[in-house]
């Protein structure tokens, strides 16, 4: 249909699309009162993906093509971060509870069960919802979105897919009950903060590897990570605890998630900067040569 839009101009019509989208599913949700189950998740979470085929197939047709599809970066798997995608993440959630635990707001307990079965059901967690809910969002998002954007320039393309993103979320927090936030003067600038810090850092990972994939596994960590979690933490205050400090977009997720992105920045820096001077499609490129490259 359009065969010749510059490349901001298919990342501002997919915008525009899958926020359409998102504010129809969400009123679909709401006129069928649906719950939280895997039907209505994957209501949701598939509006990305769905505009992303839509670009491909419909509006570009780039997708008429092999090469059209790999900028959705499916078809490398990016191995070489995968560590990172996954321990970097964990570590932040982690981190952010240790915090609470050291306070006299939460204490650390054995979970009911043992360690082992918290981490197996953790690991089943985090396998199911890379291939399903986070990819579909990452798919949209990370896959389409991102390389789009990215003659803006790095720093402002991610921020842009980070704003998107989270706004992406809104009719589903404002216009359902199925995503509760609490007091919204707190909850949604912590929740815009968390998203764009994240956005940043699963951003480099797609930069550095060419691959969605790691972004994928670690946006499902994250999604697994802080729930799995909280049952090492006894609290008399759950709200602040739960919700406000160390949950999804809690204070100190947010903290942590930046000091992440900013570190990552760093250590994939002459990899991400190659990538980025040959394009979206680069080759992946070994994280031990961008680790040396980075200032100490």
């Amino acid at each position: 249909m359009f065969t010749k839009l510059a490349d901001t101009s298919k990342a501002a019509i997919f915008s525009v699309l899958v926020l359409c989208m998102s504010v129809g599913a969400a009123l679909l949700i709401r006129f069928l009162d649906l719950t939280p189950s895997m039907g209505m998740w994957t209501l949701w979470s598939i509006t990305p993906t769905a505009a992303a085929l839509i670009m491909l197939l419909v509006v570009t047709r780039d997708g008429h093509s092999k090469e059209g599809w790999k900028v959705l970066g499916l078809h490398r798997l990016g191995l070489s971060v995968w560590w990172i995608a996954f321990g970097g993440t964990l570590l932040i959630t982690a981190a952010a509870s240790a915090v609470v635990w050291a306070t006299p707001l939460a204490s650390f307990i054995m979970p009911v069960g043992g360690i082992a079965n918290v981490a197996i059901n953790f690991l089943i967690q985090v396998v199911i919802l890379a291939l399903t809910f986070a990819l579909a969002e990452e798919i949209g998002m990370r896959g389409y979105l991102q390389p789009h954007l990215m003659s803006l320039g790095r720093r402002r393309a991610l921020l842009v897919v980070g704003l998107v993103w989270a706004t992406w979320h809104m009719p589903l927090i404002l216009l359902t009950p199925v995503f509760p936030v609490g007091n919204k003067l707190l909850s949604l600038p912590l929740f815009y903060g968390t998203v764009v810090a994240a956005s940043f850092f699963y951003g480099y990972l797609r930069i550095y590897t060419g691959s969605t994939w790691p972004a994928s596994i670690a946006h499902a960590v994250h999604n697994a990570a802080w729930g799995v979690l909280g049952a090492f933490t006894a609290t008399s205050y759950a709200v602040l605890v739960n919700k406000y400090l160390v949950g999804d977009y809690g204070l100190l997720i947010l903290v942590g998630a930046v000091i992440g992105a900013i570190w990552l920045s760093y250590y994939l820096r002459s990899g991400t900067d190659r990538a980025q001077e040959a394009g979206s499609l680069a080759p992946e490129v070994p994280p031990t040569s961008a680790a040396m490259a980075a200032p100490k």
